[in-house]
């Protein structure tokens, strides 16, 4: 058996891999060995031997600005017997023979999909007036080192994604500054005591999925954490996904001005890029709320960690398998550029989004494809000779079969009604275009950090490793 632990960093990434824990809980439910996954992956069984009963937990680490867990207290669901401290009004649990509890913030008052759920009661049905923090319908029980929160910065109902500052409304957390500063007060507590725990509930550790924010201090938060990660596990695998808003790149504009927005894309994406096997760059569509968002991209991010937990050993792969398809050997070229779900054509790559840079791509067809993989979701029975033509196809290592997705009721509807459907991954030359306008912006408005060289050459290289074919010396890139 090998585990993989989800690190999920940001309420918008919490809201991604709830609504993914949620469907794993569904798939306990599914009692035919060939269309369920083998839920120890990404679950930790946890058995009573004296009720013979098993309980799952996920195996999962989240951070979260402080209050950005809802209503749901670090301690609400262990035992009474639990001696414990808490400074959560959210841990409802009986005061016997506990220290006092000391309220450091307003009760935030439970979801009635929350009290339904723990009373057995009908489940209302779920909007996106509902949904505003991840624990309004989260329906697994979190052990208690799974949450881990800021120290000085607060949640936001009216801004979810970037934290305020003591709750005083004079900050917020964008600066790539006040992300590291922020690791560094918690990196010890975190790294000894919950992520070891995390550690020793699995046999064989794979890698891990982080899942994040680029455009604000979440970004720099979570680049520190992963170097920390790499540092201790140097040989785990590590896919990376980052969530990217609208920018002066892409075809939609950004609803908030944050005039340091690229800068922390660039910063943010350049390292979790050169120390992940895996890159995926999601584009954060800013017309959906955070739980729409989630349920949209869980159709990507479950398809992908699906291959990952198959119980046929034929089928199953592992992440370095993925890795090795879709770079195909360039480790440098890990960005995965194109991510095209089949039955809408739906690209959830940011990278889709970013304009050409120059006239000679300016159709999505054009872009040089280096390599790709195919992931068929309920693969049904082909006709003979398709199945004898794919088998004699030199790159049918790169088509792979999973079981049909099994949503969780917590995804809303329209993402949920298609359950067959493949999601193609791919490198392409789109790349190249992202970074020729990110060293274009790094030589004009960083003369004066300190990094700007190392940022040009790091670029520069990466533009390279895009590239396929000829290009006039009038796009070399010298400084403007």
């Amino acid at each position: 058996m090998q585990e993989i632990v989800t690190i999920s960093v940001s309420q918008r990434a919490n809201h991604l891999t709830t609504q993914f824990f949620n469907t794993q809980e569904q798939n306990l439910y599914n009692t035919d060995p060939a269309k369920s996954l083998d839920t120890t992956t990404f679950l930790n069984p946890s058995v009573d031997k004296i009720s013979k009963t098993v309980s799952y937990y996920p195996r999962l680490l989240l951070w979260d600005a402080k209050n950005g867990n809802g209503s749901l207290g670090k301690y609400q669901y262990i035992p009474d017997t639990q001696d414990f401290h808490s400074t959560d009004p959210n841990d409802n649990i009986s005061l016997a023979n506990q220290h006092p509890l000391v309220h450091t913030h307003n009760r935030i008052e439970r979801s009635k999909y929350q009290n339904a759920l723990d009373n057995s009661e009908e489940l209302p049905e779920l909007t996106k007036e509902n949904t505003k923090y991840w624990s309004d319908y989260n329906r697994l029980i979190y052990q208690p080192y799974t949450f881990n929160n800021l120290t000085n910065w607060y949640h936001d109902p009216e801004t979810p994604n970037l934290p305020d500052f003591r709750g005083l409304m004079t900050q917020r957390f964008i600066n790539l500054e006040q992300g590291v500063a922020e690791w560094d007060a918690q990196k010890n507590d975190f790294m000894d005591e919950n992520l070891r725990v995390a550690l020793e509930q699995c046999d064989t550790l794979e890698g891990f999925n982080l899942v994040t924010d680029m455009d604000s201090a979440w970004g720099s938060f979570t680049t520190s954490l992963l170097q920390e990660l790499k540092d201790e596990i140097p040989k785990s695998s590590i896919f990376s996904w980052g969530f990217f808003e609208p920018d002066h790149l892409t075809s939609s504009k950004p609803k908030i001005d944050n005039k340091y927005q690229l800068k922390n894309v660039i910063e943010n994406s350049l390292k979790l890029i050169s120390e992940s096997d895996l890159f995926f760059p999601i584009y954060s569509d800013n017309n959906l709320t955070n739980w729409e968002l989630a349920g949209q991209t869980c159709r990507l991010y479950d398809t992908v960690n699906s291959v990952l937990s198959q119980r046929d050993p034929n089928k199953r792969k592992s992440m370095n398998y993925l890795t090795n398809c879709i770079t195909d050997g360039e480790n440098k070229r890990n960005v995965v550029t194109s991510m095209v779900e089949s039955n809408n054509y739906y690209n959830y790559s940011y990278v889709s989004k970013v304009a050409p840079y120059d006239k000679r791509n300016n159709n999505q067809k054009d872009y040089y494809e280096f390599s790709y993989c195919n992931i068929q979701r309920g693969l049904k029975e082909m006709p003979k000779e398709e199945d004898e033509q794919q088998t004699k196809n030199k790159d049918s290592f790169r088509n792979l079969e999973t079981v049909e997705f099994q949503p969780s009721e917590t995804i809303p509807s329209k993402f949920r009604k298609t359950t067959y459907y493949s999601i193609k991954l791919s490198t392409t030359e789109k790349g190249r275009d992202m970074f020729k306008y990110w060293n274009e912006y790094v030589q004009k408005y960083f003369r004066y950090n300190d990094n700007r060289e190392e940022l040009k050459e790091e670029l520069g290289t990466l533009v390279s490793t895009y590239e396929h074919g000829w290009y006039s010396d009038s796009d070399s890139g010298d400084d403007l």
